[in-house]
């Protein structure tokens, strides 16, 4: 049986429906408190439901008594009678009279949720799902239907709601099916600014960017706090006519370098590009290095500013990490002999990041998304000024760290050593 949409559920804002138009397969929303999360995924659940008759959707919540309390409610109100054909409240499902079904469950009971065809599902306050629901649970029910997703959430540290977030941000053709969106509350047309500017007074700055800003910039302990993608991310092409400075941290699950120019005209230092090898070695990374920029190494425009570990000869091959970056005709290696301080390559980067007047000094190519997680997400150890080197972010930032503090120490430092 065809039925039509009812025109009190098509009732959208305009940041809602910019979402409601992509016709990509999974679609994820972070968004601010009192945004309409809860009105745009009830508009979901029912299209999707009238949309294609027979077809199972769900609404999940990370437990069963969240669905009941944010959803049961409001999807009852919404749907019509004429269209319902039966409800069953223990099982909170409705069944339209086009043979759809629309189910709320929770995410707490993983078992609940395998073994299913779903052909949509609305993820809500994704931010506190289990890590591997999604993966391992529900997932799995789309693929032999096809199905779509909405994921929907507010900002809750690095967690899975900005990894499913950040593949929507990816150009890589592994995520072609993925789209994102940022929407601070403000963007609500029906939230007073008044509410607004009294939770701005009433909350402490991260909580208020967190919670109404929707920003992932904003966790605490953060070792790179300058770093704002919205300020320095953009697109910084490489010029070939320019020199080239690589940041380089040797480590064998990553290997990580980092490509740089020096803008002379807006005096800034451009991060143009980035080398992220798993499981790798200094011989491949060098190799990389080669194929990508073998005209600049030949012109002799290429600098590395590495890991002054790099310099100790490695007891099986008889040969450093320099030796071997010099085999590949990259001769110009520069670097402190004393190994600089960490909070010293921390300060260089944040002040180059944000100086204390305002300054910005540093650009990231957009294309450089391990650079950008690294700098978003190493960590401090709680409760000290020892950087957390459990979650292995910290590589990237390194990389950059080395020639930053060597071009533009935060403090003077006399012993350097440089190899040619």
């Amino acid at each position: 049986m065809a039925v039509r949409v009812p025109p009190h559920i098509l009732k959208l804002h305009p940041g809602q429906a910019q979402v409601a138009v992509s016709r990509k397969r999974f679609r994820v929303i972070v968004a601010g408190r009192r945004w309409g999360k809860t009105h745009f995924s009830r508009t979901e659940l029912i299209k999707a439901a009238i949309k294609k008759p027979k077809s199972l959707v769900w609404y999940v919540a990370p437990s069963y008594r969240m669905a009941k309390d944010i959803m049961w409610d409001e999807l009852n109100d919404a749907i019509p009678r004429r269209l319902v054909k039966k409800k069953n409240e223990t099982k909170m499902q409705v069944r339209l009279v086009n043979g759809s079904i629309i189910q709320l469950l929770g995410a707490d009971d993983p078992d609940s949720l395998r073994g299913r065809g779903v052909d949509f599902v609305v993820l809500d306050e994704f931010q506190d799902f289990k890590e591997g629901v999604w993966e391992q649970v529900i997932y799995p029910t789309l693929t032999d239907r096809q199905g779509h997703a909405l994921i929907i959430g507010t900002p809750k540290s690095f967690n899975q709601l900005y990894k499913a977030w950040d593949k929507g941000q990816s150009d890589d053709t592994i995520n072609e099916d993925w789209a994102s969106w940022q929407f601070p509350t403000a963007t609500s047309p029906f939230i007073p600014k008044k509410e607004i500017e009294a939770a701005r007074r009433n909350l402490h700055e991260k909580a208020f960017k967190q919670e109404y800003e929707a920003s992932f910039e904003t966790m605490s302990g953060r070792v790179y706090y300058a770093f704002d993608r919205k300020t320095h991310v953009g697109t910084y092409d490489l010029d070939p006519s320019q020199p080239i400075l690589i940041g380089m941290d040797f480590n064998i699950d990553p290997m990580s370098a980092v490509i740089m120019q020096y803008s002379r005209e807006k005096r800034e230092l451009w991060v143009v590009d980035e080398i992220h090898m798993t499981q790798s070695n200094v011989a491949e990374i060098a190799d990389e290095i080669e194929r990508r920029y073998w005209r600049h190494i030949k012109a002799k425009k290429v600098a590395v500013y590495p890991d002054p570990a790099g310099a100790n000869r490695n007891q099986g091959r008889g040969e450093s990490n320099f030796d071997v970056l010099k085999q590949k005709g990259i001769k110009h290696i520069i670097y402190r002999r004393k190994h600089p301080a960490v909070t010293d390559r921390v300060n260089a980067v944040n002040s180059m990041l944000r100086s204390a007047d305002g300054s910005i000094r540093i650009r990231v190519d957009k294309r450089c998304k391990e650079l950008i997680k690294s700098l978003e997400q190493t960590l401090y150890k709680s409760g000290t000024a020892q950087v957390d080197k459990s979650a292995g972010m910290e590589h990237m930032a390194d990389a950059i760290g080395y020639p930053v503090e060597y071009l533009f120490p935060a403090r003077r430092t006399d012993l350097v050593g440089v190899s040619r």
